[in-house]
């Protein structure tokens, strides 16, 4: 009986070590990401592909995906059925709806699109797990941006298409400390707003119906609680193909 209650305590002591141990990696990884973002709140890091796509002649459609990490992971996911124009990915991993708003001339507006897919937001809501109190004002600072970057856009003759912000996955171990049921809480109201915002050239995309069930991402499209597998944005490509063939007023029987 001894040696089986040393046991268990030694296996206890064991998972609670490796429990720690992942989390001390999660807060260097966080605290790394944070640092960067504040010696370098607007990066450049697009600055050679922008000034590329400036110099030379526009032939095709331009879309532009802009957003976090979210819109960042798009990139590699490259819709088959939009028709015959050049997908440019202006995400940015980390970022929130304020440093997307400052970087919005440099990598967006100054390469000339036609049409901007917006995913932004998770990045500023999450920070409520953390920043308690902070509910309303995230709330507010984020559905401003993303409504203040669509207006920008539209007031400059450039389509826009929002999607609300993606919902989140089950949350994963790691993160349970620095999450709460107020991010979800907080996207659902972000997302209710943004629905019901009108502007001209600006459509927004519900994502809910695409990517989520109950409360989280669907299984099959959730690669971490933040991010999509490529089966999710397929899903998203997909549910776009008609938004995206009708504001850039194309006819997919002639592509």
């Amino acid at each position: 009986m001894i040696k089986i209650t040393i046991a268990l305590l030694l296996a206890a002591l064991s998972v609670s070590l490796l429990g720690n141990l992942i989390l001390y990696r999660k807060a260097l990884e966080f605290y790394a990401r944070e640092a960067a973002i504040r010696m370098n709140p607007v990066t450049d890091c697009f600055s050679e592909e922008n000034a590329a796509l400036i110099a030379k002649p526009k032939t095709k459609p331009r879309i532009v995906v802009f957003g976090d990490s979210r819109a960042a992971m798009w990139a590699k996911h490259i819709p088959g059925g939009w028709g015959d124009l050049q997908l440019v990915n202006r995400g940015i991993t980390g970022k929130t709806s304020q440093q997307l708003r400052q970087s919005l001339q440099q990598d967006v507006i100054a390469i000339s699109p036609d049409l901007v897919i917006l995913q932004i937001g998770v990045n500023d809501l999450k920070t409520i797990a953390v920043l308690p109190g902070t509910n309303n004002r995230a709330i507010e600072t984020t559905y401003r941006n993303i409504t203040n970057i669509a207006q920008d856009l539209s007031d400059r003759g450039i389509n826009v298409i929002a999607t609300t912000i993606f919902p989140p996955g089950p949350v994963q171990f790691t993160r349970h400390p620095i999450w709460s049921r107020e991010v979800n809480e907080a996207i659902d109201i972000v997302n209710s707003r943004l629905l019901a915002f009108k502007y001209a050239r600006v459509t927004v995309i519900d994502s809910d119906p695409i990517l989520r069930n109950g409360k989280y991402i669907k299984p099959d499209y959730a690669s971490d609680m933040l991010h999509l597998t490529e089966a999710g944005y397929q899903a998203l490509n997909l549910a776009l193909e008609p938004k995206v063939t009708t504001v850039l007023g194309m006819d997919r029987g002639h592509q």
